[in-house]
């Protein structure tokens, strides 16, 4: 699903020079092929019932995502592996990978959400909010995955502080344990994974948006082979701003997974999934209900070409959590119930 944005390069207008921000969003796009335009031309779109087929067709395959999403969490659940997916103990929370201490982590931490709170604020709200902005401009999906990013380093920055300055004492007890669920680890977690997975998602898009279809030049000059071929139209992905809101976002997560030791269990799938299920869920809310534009064309439910749109973006979500899982655990998935011995009991349950 690529953006519809309007790329953040400087421009004259009116004969003044303006910058335009991190993601200034374009809600009149249509963001269709031709193939769909011919499509709706042909059946009389506006009145035809196939219009509310395909409309019933996106809604039903979406819950059952976001369905799958939560049937793959009871799974885990059921085997309490909130506490055991991925093995994380309290302590891990906020440790360093290298010893028990958690000091660095906690000024990489602290300095990670100062960089993605400022980020957010200039780059993202204040602009829209200057500019009038409605809520469409606020629902783009790039700007979505770096608002998840400043809500972990935020809960990582207060859990190492709470880990650093306070005690363990006794048995680093797995989390979930002892009859009282640690609900600041298990959303530190849930937060990991979605930031993570929705950072490489919307990252992976841009770039096969730079290399296939660059949005540095006028709409009417972007599918032509002259475009494609030539290195300056790529030029606005390079500046500052580009640079940190799909490289930098990724660079932060990668130095957390080296210095932390949080785990990235599979059964957090569910997170990333409901993360976009909500956000499909509000894109379509804001334009039915409040009569906003749509914030990308591609998640309009009465359109045919969304069922491939909406199911091909959960299903690059799917893979890439997937990829993570085993990237950030070097190949070796979640620990088995069987390495847990004795610690594998049902999530709430007392210990004996």
């Amino acid at each position: 699903m690529a953006s519809n944005a309007t790329r953040s390069w400087s421009t004259e207008v009116d004969g003044d020079e303006h910058a335009l921000w991190f993601m200034k969003k374009d809600g009149d796009a249509t963001g269709s092929f031709s193939l769909s335009d011919d499509f709706e031309s042909f059946v009389k779109w506006e009145d035809h019932p196939l219009k509310y087929l395909f409309a019933t067709v996106c809604i039903v395959t979406m819950l059952t995502w976001i369905g799958f999403a939560g049937d793959n969490l009871q799974f885990h659940r059921s085997y309490a592996s909130l506490s055991f997916a991925g093995g994380c103990t309290q302590r891990q929370l906020w440790k360093n990978s290298w010893n028990e201490g958690g000091v660095a982590l906690l000024l990489f931490r602290a300095l990670a959400f100062a960089v993605c709170a400022w980020f957010t604020c200039t780059q993202i709200v204040q602009p829209n909010v200057a500019a009038g902005g409605g809520v469409a401009d606020f629902m783009n999906f790039h700007d979505w995955s770096f608002y998840l990013l400043t809500a972990f380093f935020a809960l990582a920055t207060a859990v190492s502080v709470r880990g650093v300055a306070g005690s363990d004492g006794g048995y680093d007890k797995f989390l979930g344990h002892n009859g009282a669920c640690n609900s600041l680890g298990h959303w530190l977690l849930t937060l990991y994974a979605a930031a993570f997975t929705t950072a490489l998602v919307c990252d992976a898009l841009v770039w096969v948006e730079l290399l296939l279809y660059p949005q540095c030049v006028s709409e009417t000059f972007r599918s032509k082979m002259s475009t494609l071929l030539d290195p300056t139209s790529r030029l606005c992905y390079f500046e500052w701003s580009y640079l940190i809101g799909f490289m930098g976002n990724l660079l932060l997560l990668l130095m957390e997974s080296t210095i932390g030791g949080l785990t990235f269990p599979k059964c957090y799938l569910s997170a990333p999934l409901f993360c976009f299920g909500l956000f499909a869920v509000i894109n379509y809310l804001q334009h039915e209900v409040f009569f906003q534009s749509w914030a990308y064309e591609q998640l309009n439910f009465f359109r045919w070409t969304t069922i491939f749109y909406m199911n091909g973006f959960f299903g690059l979500i799917f893979g890439a959590h997937f990829f993570l899982n085993w990237f950030l655990s070097m190949g070796e998935g979640d620990k088995k119930p069987s390495t847990m011995a004795s610690e594998h009991m049902p999530l709430f349950a007392a210990q004996k």
